[in-house]
């Protein structure tokens, strides 16, 4: 591919990235609109939140194989459709069930983009320029995480076309008809692997059961009972026994365990795990302390959160040039947590926008954290692999967070206590992402050495 072209490609790439992690939280602020245009209660509103996320998790283990057996552009055209259909399909929803199940068909559209970006960029970049391409995927995760709930209260609250809430989904259709037309030209056809197989059987049992496990995750801070709890265990245990099949039976392999084998994937994967179950609830604890310690509208709470985006991008795109060592991550693992501790000493005492300059480190450490472990994770696979690691790792990404979410919601939420005390829950999770990515460090020393 010439070198004019692949900024054009990375920014295709990118866009459908964006879009698909921006519709995660843009419908959080817009809920309360859905209802009351719907007549949905809370349970079916958590419903039009949780099936999306479950819906992604679920599919993107088959899609990462999927894309390296058929070609990643091609998947990549059916994911960017899918979405982009189902988005319309959310904007024009005369009902809530209407909507939950087209947030459903988003979801498996986002589930199916999202590996063949990572695909096509471990593909159509090596080395140096492979990190500075996951640098700036790093700089979008922050974007899109902090703008969704800025543009869904925007959105929302300017009533855009009298469209009210529904142009929260309408936006994403000209952006995903822009990198449909765009794609051809800008992405060329990467190489597929006819011998790759999916194993429908096992990744339908797969899909099923991380489908369960983030639907109860979702769940189980709004749904009281049990019934979340046995969702959730009977989503593992058929996880597990997928696996085990897939092992015994010499079924095409959906999710290939010697992907764990691997010391470098290994140590990656766990460190990813540990630091998204960590900072994923930031967002939602702190925008929810402001608005209901601080009485803001969902919009000015948005704004407030400006700073980390910024150093998001800044972190990403300074660890995609500059960071050459995997002690990076652990430098900016440690900053996030310092940075954190610092906004929870200052939470109670100073007005908001005070906290601005501890969000923009934090911003920049987390930037730096995932340019850097993204790209230590997925330089050392082998080609083989490397359509199932691009699924398996968003998938962890995705799962570690909904976790994280919903023990945030448990533990703070029915105590109503949110001022000066949210990040006592954090602050202990990035210490452990920060022993983690040590871990990380260790591993992909001795693999270096080894393989010198």
């Amino acid at each position: 591919m010439p070198t004019t072209s692949r900024p054009l490609a990375l920014t295709v790439l990118l866009a459908s990235t964006f879009i698909q992690l921006l519709d995660t939280t843009i419908v959080n602020v817009a809920a309360p609109a859905i209802g009351a245009d719907l007549d949905a209660g809370s349970g079916r509103l958590v419903l039009v939140s949780a099936v999306y996320t479950a819906a992604l998790a679920a599919t993107l283990l088959p899609a990462g194989r999927l894309g390296h057996r058929h070609g990643p552009r091609r998947v990549f055209a059916l994911g960017v459709a899918l979405f982009t259909l189902a988005s319309a399909g959310c904007g024009l929803a005369p009902t809530v069930d209407v909507l939950i199940g087209m947030r459903l068909i988003q979801g498996v559209g986002a589930g199916v983009m999202v590996p063949q970006a990572l695909f096509a960029i471990s593909a159509l970049w090596q080395g140096p320029a492979h990190r500075r391409a996951l640098g700036w995927y790093g700089a979008t995760m922050g974007l899109a995480s902090v703008l969704g709930p800025v543009l869904g209260a925007l959105l929302s609250e300017s009533d855009v076309a009298g469209l009210g809430w529904r142009a929260i989904f309408a936006v994403n259709v000209p952006v995903g008809a822009a990198v449909l037309g765009a794609l051809p030209r800008c992405v060329p056809v990467l190489a597929r692997d006819p011998e790759q197989r999916v194993g429908w059987s096992t990744a339908a049992g797969l899909a099923a059961g991380v489908l369960g496990l983030v639907l109860a995750i979702s769940l189980a801070r709004t749904v009281g009972g049990v019934l979340p709890w046995l969702c959730g265990a009977v989503g593992a245990a058929v996880v597990v026994c997928a696996l085990v099949f897939q092992e015994r039976h010499g079924r095409p392999v959906t999710l290939p365990l010697e992907l764990w084998r691997g010391p470098r994937f290994r140590a990656g994967s766990t460190t990813a795990a540990a630091f998204f179950l960590a900072v994923t609830p930031f967002f939602f604890l702190f925008s929810q302390w402001l608005q209901t310690v601080r009485e803001l509208s969902p919009l000015r709470a948005g704004l407030l959160q400006i700073p980390w985006a910024v150093g998001a991008i800044a972190g990403s795109t300074l660890a995609g040039r500059r960071a050459r060592s995997p002690r990076h991550s652990v430098y900016a693992a440690a900053l996030v947590a310092a940075s954190l501790l610092v906004v929870a000493v200052l939470l109670p005492r100073v007005p908001p926008v005070a906290l601005s300059p501890a969000l923009l480190t934090a911003g920049i450490g987390y930037g730096a954290f995932v340019a850097r472990v993204f790209a230590d994770t997925l330089d050392g696979i082998r080609p083989d692999l490397r359509g199932a690691a691009s699924g398996a790792l968003p998938a962890i990404q995705q799962l570690s967070g909904s976790l994280g979410l919903s023990c945030a919601g448990l533990v703070f939420f029915p105590a109503g206590r949110l001022a000066g005390t949210v990040y006592a829950y954090s602050l202990p999770l990035l210490c452990l992402a920060v022993l983690a990515s040590l871990a990380l460090v260790r591993t992909y020393t001795r693999t270096e050495s080894v393989t010198a």
